[in-house]
């Protein structure tokens, strides 16, 4: 795919400078860029030359009817119609602003199409974590390894804000604006044949040590960016089972750590299979472990590059999938979501192309991630294998966090299909009764975190 680029200097700093691994501090003159031409987390305020992607306003603001303490979303553009409909029959005239997933899609399901509605470039940040970009930005010390796998140095903030290379990009997306959460999603694989196959449900508990300006940056908990805890609910097989994850800033020298407990053993192993293009079997076995929130992990066996920006159209602002109960069959179609449940907008993003460093294993020989600009978050990804055939496409189903600020990923919900076995999986849907996510909730005590409470948790 030939990217298309806007004339902006961030981009063409950032491809000017694809070569170099070591993050310089910005000049003066990028600096004072941002919070005016550019948010202060590096997003450029400017919509198109010809009006058709709008300026950024930052002014979302929660529903009237929304309490954070239920954990369900309304959506405040619920009201809105698309502005026009993308399938097989005109897909040529938007190739330029389509992803060779999509498009692929629609070449083998009639159904498939895109409908358009207008974009809200309505994002906004909490001040810690604008003040935070600022201070990293400017600070000599909030730098990538050398080879770009470990991060040191930034904290609370997005840590490039004006991004150098594809790594710089993928630490953004990884250290993007998230808040602690605890929510109740269910999977579903949805086979070739169309028959809908409940996968896991799953109670969650996910925080995030580098957005918390309490946790002391790079020790005890700081060490890592994310920590999750997994605790399955169904099905009845598998209830009681827990997986627990902790991913590190300086992956340079760390490896994340994995734990698992099976309650038919009644005991918590580790589990150091969990990385790479292991598949994951709790998702059908239709993404690799590395594929979670579209990535996650270690990226010692690729090279990144930052391939610039363009303007494409997107999964975005999806409250309203989440706001169905009940029958799965409401929100999966016999080979895709129902279109009709999926809003697309017009999206600036980021490009960030993958592939293996030779000699390397994997079983990717190319990656191509779609970075949100507004937030950073990876919102689409498509995946090649050694043939050269594309064999996965994913998309996030996210929308913006209306209540405090940054991207809501609802709980990393995602499509992810299968395109060479025709099938596809409904990642974390809040589709069955009683699912919900709530947002900024408490932390969890050290002690909760550990590997010996997991077996005294999972006690059946």
């Amino acid at each position: 795919m030939k990217t298309k680029t806007i004339g902006s200097l961030v981009t063409g700093v950032a491809l000017g400078l694809l070569c170099s691994m070591a993050h310089a501090v910005v000049t003066d003159e990028e600096f004072k860029l941002l919070g005016t031409t550019l948010t202060e987390w590096g997003a450029e305020k400017a919509g198109s030359p010809d009006g058709s992607y709008p300026a950024w306003t930052g002014d979302a603001r929660a529903p009237a009817d929304f309490d954070p303490a239920s954990g369900m979303w309304p959506d405040p553009y619920a009201d809105e119609k698309p502005l026009f409909s993308i399938d097989a029959k005109n897909m040529a005239q938007y190739k330029d602003k389509l992803m060779e997933g999509q498009m692929e899609l629609m070449r083998r399901y009639p159904t498939y199409r895109i409908d358009v509605y207008p974009t809200h470039r309505d994002v906004w940040m909490p001040d810690y974590w604008m003040k935070g970009a600022l201070t990293n930005a400017r600070n000599p010390e909030c730098k990538t390894s050398p080879d770009g796998v470990g991060v040191y140095g930034c904290w609370n903030g997005t840590p490039f804000p004006i991004a150098r290379n594809g790594y710089e990009a993928m630490w953004n997306h990884a250290l993007r604006a998230n808040k602690n959460a605890d929510y109740v999603t269910t999977g579903y694989l949805v086979n070739a044949n169309g028959a809908i196959t409940l996968l896991v449900q799953t109670r969650t508990y996910n925080e995030y040590p580098y957005n918390n300006p309490a946790v002391t940056p790079y020790e005890g908990a700081g060490l890592y960016y994310q920590r999750v805890h997994n605790l399955n609910i169904l099905p009845a097989r598998d209830a009681g089972g827990q997986t627990m994850l902790w991913y590190p800033l300086q992956f340079d020298k760390m490896d994340q750590r994995a734990w698992s407990y099976t309650p038919g053993q009644r005991r918590v192993r580790l589990a150091p299979e969990f990385a790479y293009d292991t598949p994951s079997a709790q998702m059908g076995g239709t993404m690799f472990f590395d594929e979670i929130s579209i990535f996650q992990g270690r990226m010692d066996r690729f090279k990144f590059e930052l391939k610039g920006k363009q303007l494409m159209y997107m999964p975005y602002h999806n409250w309203r999938m989440h706001l169905v109960r009940g029958d799965p069959a409401q929100l999966l179609g016999p080979h895709h979501y129902k279109p009709e449940m999926v809003r697309h907008e017009l999206r600036r993003v980021w490009v960030v192309e993958a592939t293996p460093y030779p000699g390397v294993r994997h079983m990717a020989s190319k990656k191509r991630f779609y970075l949100d600009e507004d937030t950073w978050a990876a919102i689409a990804y498509e995946g090649w294998d050694h043939s050269n055939k594309l064999f996965r496409v994913m998309f996030s189903n996210g929308a913006i966090n209306y209540h405090n600020g940054g991207f809501l990923s609802f709980a990393s919900s995602m499509q992810s299909y299968d395109v060479s076995r025709g099938q596809y999986t409904a990642l974390q849907t809040q589709l069955a009764p009683g699912s919900y996510i709530r947002m900024d909730v408490p932390w969890w005590p050290e002690a909760e975190l550990a590997p010996a409470t997991m077996g005294r948790r999972g006690v059946r």
